[in-house]
């Protein structure tokens, strides 16, 4: 993480970053943002220090990389196309290892609790759940779903202490491929037991999840791309039942959401035009009062030739959104774009990763 700090403030003058120098520094504001390329025979994985300067292809990774994740000094990376999770060392960006889940199960996201790591299955009833200290991997299937759901696959997932939050797919395909989209439901586990001890009903094509200091569940919905846009629902985990708290309505097509320390949540658009051109954009909310700022018509950033497939905030709560079609990636200071990156191929997924 800190061997090309050296040249950072040549580059950061010369691309546009702020120097924090002599400043006080936000909580945690030291780390490195790592970024999915997720084109190519394998993937790649890019690493931007809190100087903005970017290094490309420091670590391979393996095919189809759809989501990176960091807790206790591994990076966690999930590849689609091996059917693993691979484990990447924090601080010397060396690989350790991977997860191998079940064949053919397209696993697009994971999780860790309680020494287990879970992952998503595109095509099966469950989640795959492998124990890391009894070194063995099982199936935990989906249960208190309708049956509309039952064979749509997993594909959300966030831990939170003990829980581990899933998203159940509703979706079918006509005979021209295109999505028809149903209620789908979120199953919550004991990551103690194993066990699905309640589910309820979520969104329309549910993209991600995320928890606010108020220990609210925000679970974003892209909606069916047609006459229903995105929307936020919001569920107050204190509660004894998980009814709907507040709705958030943001239009367009959002992909993915991340939130800042001051509890602002910013949404990537990664969207299609009726002729299947895309387009991209930031919106962003406010997850105290679920107050929309920026919605599908003042967008806070836009792009109209790129969809933005993932969106992460480091320590100094700058926005990162990666141009999936341009190889770029734009970081955004004070909503305000400071400066725009040439990145791998096909940028998506990212997380900021702490200085360790």
């Amino acid at each position: 993480m800190k061997r090309f700090l050296a040249a950072a403030a040549a580059l950061a003058m010369m691309w546009g970053c702020t120097d924090y120098e002599g400043t006080t520094d936000p909580v945690d504001a030291f780390g490195s943002v790592c970024l999915i390329n997720g084109l190519g025979d394998v993937g790649t994985m890019s690493v931007i220090n809190d100087q903005c300067v970017i290094e490309n292809d420091v670590v391979s990774l393996g095919k189809w990389p759809n989501h990176i994740f960091e807790q206790g000094g591994i990076i966690y990376v999930t590849n689609s196309g091996n059917n693993n999770v691979q484990m990447i060392n924090a601080s010397t960006l060396q690989n350790t290892g991977s997860v191998e889940l079940s064949p053919l199960s397209n696993p697009m996201r994971a999780a860790v609790s309680n020494r287990k790591l879970y992952a998503t299955n595109s095509y099966g009833t469950g989640v795959d759940v492998y124990d890391f200290d009894e070194d063995s991997l099982y199936t935990i299937p989906i249960t208190g779903v309708p049956d509309s759901c039952k064979n749509g696959g997993t594909d959300v997932i966030l831990s939170n202490g003990t829980k581990v939050f899933v998203g159940v797919r509703n979706v079918k395909y006509d005979d021209f491929g295109n999505g028809i989209f149903g209620n789908e439901y979120i199953v919550m586990i004991d990551a103690y037991g194993d066990s699905v001890y309640t589910a309820f009903e979520a969104g329309i094509n549910i993209a991600g999840m995320l928890i606010n200091e108020e220990n609210e569940l925000h679970v974003l919905s892209t909606g069916n791309r047609d006459d229903i846009g995105g929307f936020v629902r919001v569920f107050d985990l204190t509660a004894i039942n998980f009814n709907t708290y507040s709705t958030v309505s943001l239009g367009s097509q959002p992909g993915s959401f991340a939130i800042n320390s001051e509890g602002m949540v910013y949404a990537a658009v990664s969207g299609f035009n009726l002729d299947w051109t895309g387009f991209g954009g930031i919106m962003k909310y406010n997850s105290i009062d679920n107050q929309v700022l920026n919605g599908a018509d003042d967008m806070l950033y836009s792009s109209a030739s790129s969809g933005i497939l993932g969106v992460c905030i480091d320590g100094y709560d700058r926005v990162y959104a990666p141009l999936f079609d341009e190889n770029k990636l734009v970081i955004l200071e004070n909503d305000s774009v400071k400066t725009t990156l040439t990145t791998g191929n096909g940028p998506q997924g990212l997380v900021f990763v702490k200085e360790q």
